[in-house]
């Protein structure tokens, strides 16, 4: 339709639907019909509008004045808002930049009710959301402690549960019940690695953990060592631990494991009790798992094969004085050198019949014996006491 300014006529569309640039220009026009509260807000947004403020959001503003105690703060097309000086941490300044948090949209002056406080707080528990997202460890400080655990500073006060920490072992319980076992006491004022299991602003619940720290850690710091190690690489490490399957090393970018095939060459020796933890050793890198994670190493593969002896210092045929070790129904394992045992078999104990090997030999006994066989592709010595001298 076409609007006439001089007289404010309206002349009907033309048959074919064209209509004048005025109404083209996509300026809106009214239905006659009320909108509702969402569409007057998408209307005015569209139009270059604000939305008004809400409770508990966090927005930038610019400070624009400062009274004797109360800033007043621009916020950028909306109401200004009001904060007190008393909130403000460090020296604020007309034109300085902020971000606040808004706890009444609209006070009794008009202006918003801002707080400086509450929206560090807000910005805090948006960054402990995300290093419980991404898993990042962060160092704090333990402040408190009680029966359960700890309590520490990571900008908001964090609570470690007894079963999360690693710093300590099992804890004797004080005989007062409301007393904090001395362990978890000794922690304060120490520092720890934690990682965040749970957020949970609207309870005040921030629950973090040294264990998944600790794991963490040692995850990272395998992924950097088996990208930097390789086989053959030889380093100083220290024992940490010493488990039944073998050592664990930590060569300084990580922990590998030393099997217990891979400690001695030495068979007649317990090869767990050769080292304890804190034991300085040289190890070899002898394989990296790059995708697992996992580092083996050897200490005895850095000391000489006894087994190159065999066909020069020890030969078929050779005497030699030997220590009984082991007792077995079928005979008598004897060590002629360091690393190099053999078998006696009970036929050649001795030149009588002998039933049970532990009636003519005993453990730590000295006694002669001559090689009588070598098997070297199985590492196997054959020895006889009865063919010794002879």
């Amino acid at each position: 339709m076409r609007i006439d300014d001089q007289n404010g006529t309206v002349d009907e569309p033309t048959e074919t639907g064209e209509q004048d640039a005025t109404v083209r220009t996509g300026e809106p026009t009214t239905t006659g019909e009320p909108q509702t509260m969402a569409e007057l807000l998408a209307e005015s947004e569209r139009a270059g509008e604000l939305r008004p403020l809400r409770t508990g959001e966090v927005v930038e503003g610019t400070v624009s004045r400062i009274n004797a105690d109360e800033v007043l703060v621009d916020l950028g097309g909306r109401s200004a808002g009001i904060l007190s000086l008393r909130e403000a941490d460090e020296e604020l300044h007309p034109g300085d930049t902020i971000m606040a948090y808004v706890e009444r949209p609209e006070g009794p002056d008009g202006h918003a009710v801002l707080s400086l406080r509450k929206a560090r707080r807000e910005r805090r528990w948006l960054k402990l959301r995300e290093m419980e997202r991404s898993g990042e460890v962060s160092e704090v400080r333990v402040v408190e402690a009680n029966r359960g655990g700890v309590v520490v500073d990571i900008g908001l006060r964090g609570f470690v549960p007894l079963s999360q920490l690693s710093s300590v072992g099992a804890v004797d319980r004080p005989d007062d019940p409301s007393a904090p076992p001395q362990a978890l006491s000794d922690l304060v004022g120490t520092r720890l690695n934690v990682k965040v299991l749970e957020v949970d602003p609207k309870r005040d619940r921030l629950i973090l953990s040294e264990k998944a720290a600790a794991q963490e850690i040692r995850r990272r710091r395998k992924a950097r060592a088996t990208a930097e190690l390789h086989e053959g690489d030889v380093l100083g490490g220290t024992v940490t631990q010493v488990a039944g399957f073998g050592l664990f090393v930590d060569v300084g970018v990580a922990e590998g494991l030393v099997h217990r095939s891979e400690i001695t060459w030495d068979k007649s020796i317990n090869p767990l009790s050769a080292h304890r933890v804190g034991d300085r050793v040289r190890v070899k890198v002898i394989g990296v798992d790059r995708e697992r994670g996992r580092i083996s190493l050897s200490i005895r593969q850095l000391e000489a094969d006894p087994w190159a002896r065999v066909g020069t210092e020890v030969r078929l045929g050779q005497d030699y004085e030997a220590t009984i070790t082991k007792l077995m129904a079928f005979g008598a394992f004897a060590r002629i050198a360091e690393g190099l045992e053999g078998l006696i078999h009970v036929s050649e104990l001795s030149s009588e019949r002998v039933a049970d090997p532990a009636d003519v030999v005993h453990v730590g006994d000295r006694v002669n014996v001559r090689v009588v066989g070598i098997e070297p592709e199985r590492r196997r010595l054959s020895l006889s006491i009865r063919q010794a001298g002879r």
